[in-house]
């Protein structure tokens, strides 16, 4: 029986062995397959394929799966996109990319929403003193209204939902404002999880397609699973065989990689975690 410093060593290497190999470049899919234009935040960096955060538009971001074309346009909140002139000029710099770069009768996916959620929702109800779930309600209303002018120039959408927020809120000396969190995890993971629920409401309403995979990103108390992030709030490409397998179940005939699921045990998630506070060390 191996001793538990020498088992911890073997797993050890096993998990390093996965995290390279996470790294290759899945087969490629079918040439009949869509190209899903991804346009958003910066969780659309997660769709390029690889574990890194992609260059904003109109710097040409990696694309290590072919299924996916992405534009990161900024740090844009899904309630700003219907307004213009904002700080971030998200509005703009959709229907600029849409015009630009995407050809009419794509797909579209739009990837807005988790910073909301994270940062402003609970803000908002306190200081306007009304509920949440009102100022999910209206987030949603503005967001929708921009998805109908997305359908409406005829392009084919598909929104993506907000992933659950991140554990711990950022401590006061942390210079990532980016990153910034308001509330617990389980009141931030309640209000996404709301947001989530009326986007879909609204998509199946309009037939419009929702690709969920909240459920599968937190544990059994309601609380983000890290195994899954490559930092504080953004997937690592553990989550994409999640993602693929909704996405070939969305769109009947799409041709996904053949991935599966890493189910991690208690030793990789320790490794996991020694891991990420070596990195936050050498920054």
């Amino acid at each position: 029986m191996l001793s538990f410093p020498k088992y911890f060593k073997q797993r050890q290497c096993l998990f390093l062995k996965y995290r390279i190999c996470s790294l290759i470049m899945p087969e490629p899919l079918q040439s009949s397959n869509p190209l899903i234009y991804c346009i958003g935040d910066s969780h659309s960096s997660f769709f390029s394929g690889v574990d890194r955060m992609q260059p904003k538009w109109p710097a040409r971001a990696e694309a290590c799966l072919s299924l996916f074309k992405v534009f990161r346009i900024g740090p844009s909140l899904a309630y700003n996109l219907a307004i213009e002139g904002s700080r971030t000029k998200g509005r703009e710099r959709l229907f600029e990319v849409l015009d630009t770069e995407v050809p009419k009768g794509s797909y579209v996916m739009l990837i807005f929403g988790e910073i909301d959620c994270r940062a402003h929702v609970i803000n908002q109800a306190s200081r306007r003193s009304i509920t949440v779930e009102d100022v999910v309600t209206s987030l949603v209303k503005a967001y929708s209204g921009v998805i109908d002018e997305v359908r409406a120039l005829g392009y084919k959408v598909i929104v993506y939902n907000a992933i659950p927020s991140k554990r711990k809120p950022p401590a006061k000396s942390s210079r990532d404002v980016d990153h910034v969190a308001v509330g617990t995890c389980l009141e931030r993971n309640r209000i996404t999880k709301l947001f989530n629920q009326y986007l879909c409401d609204y998509c199946e309403q309009n037939e419009i397609h929702f690709l969920d995979v909240f459920d599968s990103l937190v544990d059994s108390k309601g609380l983000t699973d890290t195994w899954y992030y490559l930092d504080s709030i953004h997937l690592s490409q553990r989550a994409m065989p999640i993602v693929l397998d909704r996405i070939s179940k969305m769109l009947p005939g799409c041709v996904v990689p053949d991935s599966k699921v890493v189910a991690p045990t208690v030793i990789d998630r320790l490794a996991d975690r020694m891991n990420r506070k070596i990195k936050m060390l050498r920054r």
